[in-house]
């Protein structure tokens, strides 16, 4: 298995110029972990996760359904009945990316990166309120569209309920009961040597991303050793009570044919290599990663890595990080044959 992988991994880097990559995989009972360009000691490096924390901010949610504090068809009025467009929104919507609310808390469209990013970081609480405040009707509810500003909105009514902060939230219900105890927020959980430095398709450094507010929408740090636990626990390896709950948020939601692939924040793909699996991509200014969970099958991968491609690299599928983690388990379920 190591010499397969290995070779997968090698090309891909040679290719993208990644400084570094972590990965993480479960198959078949066996664990495989490699870092490239980093600590000699795999699940050691700290890496962005960005919107793979989405799946976080869905996982309390399907916790609080399941305790009965919330429901998924209750209106966002319940709980900030202040908002223009609180009676027109469910929790479900927000988890499924179908409320009709905007990606981004932001007027305007944002032609230059460098206006963007100066936006994200100079970000605040005010600025998140009247952004909201400022929508009268979301548009298009009920059909799938990626809203950041959605999935932000959830997670922070779900932590108002539960009288915490966000990050609280998540650790105590989440992370904490799973044993994922390096996966935190802010940068400075973390000693600096361990952080990995996100680069941008120039291979420029980039800050460590941060974006108040939009926390449940993927501002997490995490590594590969936290982020297979996490992914095991969809296979069982936590109990079955976890394995029931997190079935859920990676089962299909909606019968309708064009919203079956959309689990709780989660997408859901089916192909004839891979069977059923669940996964979800993150992205920040410096790095990207990808976790993959085969639901059929005893699989999962991780890839973190602190590079984003080049503008015209996203056209081509061999600078992507989505396909390198399912060709890597394409070759593996191949060679069990």
């Amino acid at each position: 298995m190591n010499s397969l992988i290995l070779a997968h991994i090698e090309a891909f880097i040679k290719r993208t110029s990644i400084p570094q990559l972590n990965l993480a995989l479960w198959h078949n009972g066996e664990l495989y972990e490699a870092s490239f360009g980093c600590n000699k000691q795999p699940g050691i490096d700290v890496f962005e996760i960005g919107s793979i924390g989405k799946t976080f901010t869905a996982t309390l949610l399907a916790l609080l359904v399941e305790n009965k504090s919330v429901n998924l068809t209750d209106k966002i009025e319940k709980f900030r009945p202040d908002l223009p467009f609180a009676k027109d929104i469910t929790l479900l919507d927000l988890a499924t990316h179908t409320s009709g609310l905007p990606s981004y808390p932001m007027a305007g469209l944002m032609f230059s990166h460098a206006k963007f990013v100066a936006t994200v970081s100079n970000f605040r609480k005010a600025d998140y309120e009247r952004f909201l405040n400022n929508i009268k009707k979301p548009l298009n509810t009920g059909r799938f569209e990626y809203s950041n500003l959605g999935m932000a909105l959830l997670g922070n009514i779900l932590a108002e309920q539960l009288g915490v902060s966000y990050e609280e939230a998540i650790k105590q219900h989440l992370l904490l009961p799973l044993g994922m105890v390096d996966t935190h927020v802010s940068p400075v959980a973390y000693h600096p040597h361990r952080l990995a430095k996100g680069h941008s398709g120039s291979g420029k450094t980039v800050a460590d991303f941060y974006w108040s507010c939009m926390e449940p929408a993927g501002v997490w740090r995490s590594t590969t050793r936290d982020m297979l636990l996490y992914l095991k626990a969809h296979s069982g390896h936590a109990g079955k009570a976890w394995q029931n709950v997190l079935n859920k948020t990676t089962s299909p939601i909606f019968t309708d044919p064009k919203l079956r692939n959309q689990g709780l924040a989660w997408q859901l793909e089916n192909t004839d290599e891979l069977g059923h699996f669940a996964w979800h991509n993150g992205r920040t200014f410096g790095q990207q990663s990808v976790v993959i969970c085969l639901k059929d099958k005893e699989s999962a991968i991780v890839v973190l890595s602190n590079k984003v491609p080049k503008f015209w690299q996203n056209f081509f599928t061999k600078y992507s990080l989505e396909v390198l983690s399912i060709d890597i388990l394409q070759s593996l379920l191949k060679a069990d044959k």
